[in-house]
Order: C-alpha cells, then structure tokens, then sequence
C-alpha cells in the first residue's frame, strides 16, 4: 500500500456554559500522533520494532484559542493549534515466516482547561509536562511490543481460520487502547502537579488559590481502513462533549463541545471510459442497468482491452457494431462457455430493441449475473 496523505484537526469549540460565572477562558492543548511505515520498522528477526512514533505538538497555553468565551459562543480553533498533517503507511512486520502490513494509525488528543490564576509560566510548564507523558507513554507502549507475542498470535489466529494481519492488528489497536486509557487516566494530575511544581512566591498565593482548572480530555484515534473512504470533501467527523465526569451535562460546572474531522488530504476525480473499440471480437465483462422496477434495461456494456484498460459502449453502439458486422460480443458463462450477444427484437415496443445472449448450454443468466460496470475511472490527487 502507497503513502497516504491524512489530516485530523479539532476545527471548532462550542460553550454551552463555561466554570465561570460569565465570561470563560478556556484554552486547548493540542498532541498529535502518528504509527507507521515511515516511522516505524521491523527487520527479519528482530525481537522489537525500530524507531519512534511521529508527534504534533500544538503551541502556546493561555489564550491558545483567542480569549474569553460566553454562553453559546462557537470558536474557530486555529489550524496551527488544532490541526495535525502527516503521511501514513503501513507498518510492514516480518512474524511468523511471513510478511504482514499493519494499517497505520494517527491520533489527536485535545486537553481542554480553564484559564484563571496560573501563571503563564505554570501554564506552559503544565503543558510540557502533558506533552513529555504522552511523548514517554507512547515509545513506551511501542518498545513493549514482543515480536516473538506477535508471532505466536498471528500463528493462532491462522489455526482459528484468521488472517494474519488481522491478528497482528489486534494487537496494536489493544495497545493504543491500554495507551489512551493511561493517558486520560494521568493527565489530570500531570498537568496539576506541574503547575503546583512552577508556583513562584509570591505568585503562588495567588496561583495556589486559583489555579488553573483542568476540564477533560477528547481522544480520537483512526486507522488507514477508518479513513478509507474519506477524500478532502467526505471527511470523518469528530464531536466529544467536555464536562464533569460521572455528571450529567447540564448540572456540571461546564459544558463543552469540541468538534472536528480526519480525512485522507486526497480530493477525487473521474476521467471517461474509451468507447473507441477496434474491430474483433470483445467479452463483455459488465453491464448498467437503468430504468426502474420491473422495467430495468441495460444500457451500457463494458470489458476490457488486453492490457488492461477498460472499455464502455452504450446499448446503441453495440448494437450498431453487430448490425455492420464489425465486431462479434460475448459473455463467458460459469460453466466456461462462450455465448455470443446478440440484437433482441422488443415485440411490444418494436422501436427499442435490446441485447441478449444465444442460448447454450449454461443455465444461468448471461448477461444478468455480470457486475455493475463503472462509468468512469477514479483517480485521486493531493488536496489541502
């Protein structure tokens, strides 16, 4: 599988009602991540993984999002705050006797708090302190990873009837899980036991009876198969609701929501099917069908040339060609039969003649059990 180009990005922050009375401060730190093929590495026999997770760091704690916030206010959150771009592929692991790709994965974290007396020095101190734990948490999990586990597992999973990537990717999404549990779990008091750390006298009279408040978490992780289907226009959305724990939303101190979207930083095209088809004899490999119930007629056919590329004609156009005698059509049936196509004459509606197969000895229906044909080509290419 090629490089992917992927963004995840927090693009948005709404205040139902912030932990003071008017006017809120809240700012955003912001940590992304990424695992893959780029990154990280497995030579034959080796009993651990090389290399280091990929990792975002967003800028600056107070004020990080553009001030005081009131009741129903909606925050564009800066792209150089919220927004993390990379390249994913797979991470290709040599276990088992054999090779395997494990999707990549890329995660944002957003940790959401309220500004009051800390310092900005108490601020950022925190913040680092959030970013080194995570940093740490992360090489750490990977380091942990025994290829020789991984080996054994995917040789099980094969005995159950599994695929081997399957079961390699088990194995790293149960890590990731363990990983964000741990971080949600700690950050809390990382981030108050750094600022408590920084208090300065006599700053922390002030600081210690105020400090900033810490609100929550909203951790998203993706894998290149959640995002498959994502291009710059389709993205996969991201809403998290910040409030107390274990409160309902409208009797906590705050009520948050942070919104945002992961994508694949691909936009999609489409480019005609040929119907320049030269003389000889052609295997339909497909048709579309248009019309509605019970009235369906087919109205393309399609194959393809011997290199490869596709080829569509309307229903008119094979029809002409057979009438010039110019090319012959057929379908190979289950059985391996070739039957050719041939002009089917309406007897009810004599002005629109369509196309069927001779008979033979197949008794499925030729034409009928080919798959829908694509109309054009998809491509993609980069998009910002």
């Amino acid at each position: 599988m090629s490089a992917v180009p992927i963004a995840v990005a927090f693009h948005s922050l709404f205040c139902f009602h912030g932990s003071d009375e008017s006017d809120s401060e809240p700012y955003l730190w912001c940590i992304g991540f990424s695992l893959g093929g780029r990154n990280i590495t497995h030579a034959p026999d080796a009993p651990r993984l090389s290399g280091s997770p990929e990792f975002f760091f967003s800028p600056g704690s107070h004020g990080s999002i553009g001030g005081p916030m009131g009741i129903g206010a909606n925050r564009i959150i800066p792209p150089s705050v919220g927004r993390f771009n990379t390249t994913l592929e797979p991470i290709v692991l040599n276990a088992a006797g054999r090779t395997i790709e494990v999707p990549g994965t890329v995660g944002l974290i957003g940790i959401l708090l309220e500004e009051d007396a800390t310092s900005d020095e108490g601020a950022d101190a925190a913040h680092a302190a959030i970013n080194e734990l995570v940093r740490i948490e992360m090489q750490e999990a990977l380091d942990d990873i025994s290829m020789a586990g991984v080996g054994a597992e995917v040789l099980q999973a094969m005995a159950a009837g599994k695929s081997p990537e399957a079961a390699a990717s088990a194995i790293f999404e149960g890590r990731v899980d363990r990983l964000v549990q741990r971080i949600q779990r700690y950050a809390r008091s990382t981030a108050v036991d750094a600022i408590v750390s920084k208090l300065s006298f006599p700053g922390a009279i002030v600081e210690g009876a105020d400090p900033d408040e810490f609100l929550g978490v909203s951790v998203n992780i993706f894998n290149l198969a959640d995002l498959d289907q994502t291009t710059h226009t389709q993205r996969r959305e991201i809403a998290d609701r910040i409030t107390q724990p274990e409160v309902h939303p409208e009797a906590s101190d705050f009520n948050y929501n942070i919104h945002g979207e992961a994508w694949r930083r691909v936009e999609k095209f489409t480019t005609p099917i040929t119907d320049q088809v030269p003389p000889g004899r052609r295997q339909v490999t497909g048709i579309n069908r248009q019309g509605r119930p019970p009235r369906l007629f087919i109205a393309h056919l399609g194959g393809r040339f011997a290199d490869g590329s596709p080829w569509l004609l309307t229903r008119g156009q094979v029809m002409n060609m057979l009438s010039a005698k110019t090319h012959t059509f057929f379908v190979r049936g289950e059985s391996g039969a070739e039957a050719d196509v041939i002009i089917q004459p309406d007897p009810f509606n004599p002005q629109f003649p369509s196309v069927t197969t001779v008979a033979d000895n197949d008794p499925s229906n030729n034409l009928g059990r080919l798959p829908q044909c694509p109309l054009a080509i998809d491509h993609l290419r980069p998009a910002d």
